[in-house]
């Protein structure tokens, strides 16, 4: 509540809406809660792009984020709320599970505050806001707690392999980049642990990993399908000139919206022009340093619980925590600049999916979390350097490290409030809508992302559509429907496509407004029932 304060004054009418991804990613988790209880199996058949298929599949899927605002929606929550609420819970999960996973790994709850604190609301989070899937990131933790017990023989347990399935499961049904950072993860781990992975007892690493597998398969499967179909489809690899395009750059890693770093930050984002923002925080730096040059404990007990072993290790090496978390610093940091370095071609071409990738620098989450897990094990270090001033040693550092990332107040627009024609709209027959005007170049289709808002209210079939995939049928529909009313094809194209209804919004109009409503009403094709302000609904004359 703090870091995004003034959210929770005002979670129904606050929002971010003036960014479209916001509204494309509101639309979904709505549309996810709604189609979970009304037809699970039609929960990737988003009412966009009609009649594409598995539309949500176009865009980060969300599911998750969905699954957990079903009682929202179901209390009669707007969209707005919805994805007010899942953003509180995100970052609260987040926070959570990073926390664990440092408490199990460093035996301290202070420094796990920390890293949870680090991992939940840092440079990249927190200019996330739009991106519900950024901040529903609780998977990764989760899966590091699996794997890495899973590596160990000493501590390996069944619930460990379910637990790194339903950890992949939970990423991969949030989002495609999640997916992608878990297999990375997953393969730093496996090179950290090496040979310790073929190690007996084997029947916990069986009866775990058949037990993750269905966990895994159930919910991934028909996701799975429908990316194949839209692989085959429409094609899904990115160009490395398009990721190219969209990596870190060294600005990036200088980029913070943080109040207290305000001055310099601001000319880093005005004349160095950071591909995103991927700031760790001074403190998180520190701490990390801490950890890789101050004698710790050797961490947890022979049997994985969270209490620590006290004996002092001399050298950090020897800890294959540390090495893991080393690892995604360094993988992180190499992947998030993209083709600029040979390895990323590598990646891209070996590793299952990574050609789906489009942002490079979201590898910076890699490069994040493992900081924020150094930084548990450098408050662990100074706490253990000076056990009587260990309590306010961690509480100094949990204060430092939320100070230092505080962005607050948060410049949010009030949630424009829909026409009443959708209402009207609700109440009619099922049928086919089209809004309009309907945007045609690709600037300007973001903008159908407020029609799908709006469509959230009746739920029907709609022509118009933004994700981070338009189809070829979205583009050939819209280089006729752009010229509605003004042109005898863009009627014919309406009844090609079944509409049965027309939402015509005069103000985008200008001065052609009474032009484009005369025409509307001279073709005797569409007769108008409702009216609102500028807003007029038509449906077609049988």
């Amino acid at each position: 509540m703090v870091h995004t304060w003034p959210l929770a004054s005002a979670p129904a009418t606050l929002s971010r809406n003036d960014n479209k991804d916001t509204v494309l990613n509101a639309w979904a988790i709505s549309w996810v809660a709604h189609a979970l209880v009304t037809a699970p199996s039609q929960v990737l058949a988003g009412n966009i792009f009609h009649p594409e298929r598995n539309t949500i599949a176009f865009s980060d899927p969300v599911i998750v984020p969905g699954a957990l605002s079903v009682p929202v929606r179901a209390a009669g929550a707007g969209p707005v709320l919805t994805y007010n609420l899942s953003l509180l819970v995100g970052y609260a999960l987040s926070a959570w599970a990073m926390w664990w996973l440092a408490w199990r790994w460093t035996g301290h709850f202070g420094a796990a505050l920390v890293a949870g604190s680090l991992f939940a609301f840092n440079a990249h989070s927190l200019v996330s806001m739009g991106h519900i899937q950024a901040i529903h990131a609780y998977g990764l933790p989760l899966l590091l707690v699996a794997l890495d017990a899973l590596g160990n023989p000493r501590t390996r347990r069944w619930w460990h392999g379910a637990l790194a399935g339903l950890a992949t499961a939970l990423l991969a049904l949030t989002s495609g980049y999640l997916a992608i950072f878990g297999i990375v993860t997953g393969l730093v781990v496996l090179v950290v642990h090496g040979r310790s992975w073929v190690r007996t007892p084997w029947q916990p690493l069986v009866a775990g990993a058949l037990v993750g597998g269905v966990l895994l398969a159930l919910p991934l499967v028909p996701v799975m399908r429908a990316y194949r179909d839209m692989r085959a489809t429409h094609g899904f690899e990115r160009s490395l000139d398009l990721v190219a395009a969209m990596s870190a750059n060294g600005p990036a890693y200088l980029a913070t919206p943080a109040r207290v770093h305000e001055g310099w930050a601001r000319a880093v984002y005005q004349t160095r022009e950071p591909r995103d923002s991927l700031f760790p925080g001074a403190v998180a730096v520190l701490l990390a340093l801490a950890a890789l040059a101050l004698p710790r404990s050797s961490g947890t007990t022979s049997d994985g619980d969270r209490t620590p072993d006290r004996r002092p290790v001399s050298g950090t090496w020897r800890d294959p925590r540390v090495r893991i978390a080393l690892g995604l610093v360094v993988v992180g940091l190499v992947l998030s600049f993209g083709p600029a370095t040979p390895f990323y071609r590598a990646f891209y071409h070996l590793v299952p999916f990574a050609s789906g990738v489009r942002a490079a620098s979201r590898f910076g989450v890699l490069f994040l979390t493992g900081v924020a897990l150094l930084s548990a094990y450098g408050v662990t270090a100074l706490c253990r350097r000076w056990p009587g001033a260990a309590p306010l040693t961690a509480g100094l550092a949990l204060i430092a490290v939320n100070a230092e990332a505080f962005r607050g107040p948060v410049p949010y627009v009030p949630a424009a409030q829909p026409s009443s024609v959708y209402a009207t709209l609700a109440g009619r027959p099922y049928g086919v809508v089209a809004e309009m005007p309907f945007w045609w170049r690709g600037i300007d289709v973001p903008r159908n992302a407020n029609y799908m808002l709006a469509s959230t209210l009746h739920w029907k079939p709609l022509l118009n559509g933004y994700s981070g995939f338009t189809p070829q049928s979205y583009r050939r529909r819209a280089d006729i429907l752009w010229y509605f009313p003004f042109r005898t094809a863009s009627f014919d194209e309406l009844d090609r496509a079944g509409a049965r209804y027309v939402v015509l919004h005069l103000e985008e109009y200008g001065s052609q407004r009474r032009d484009a409503r005369d025409l509307i009403e001279a073709s005797a094709r569409w007769r108008a029932i409702a009216r609102d302000d500028d807003t007029v609904l038509y449906e077609r004359v049988r």
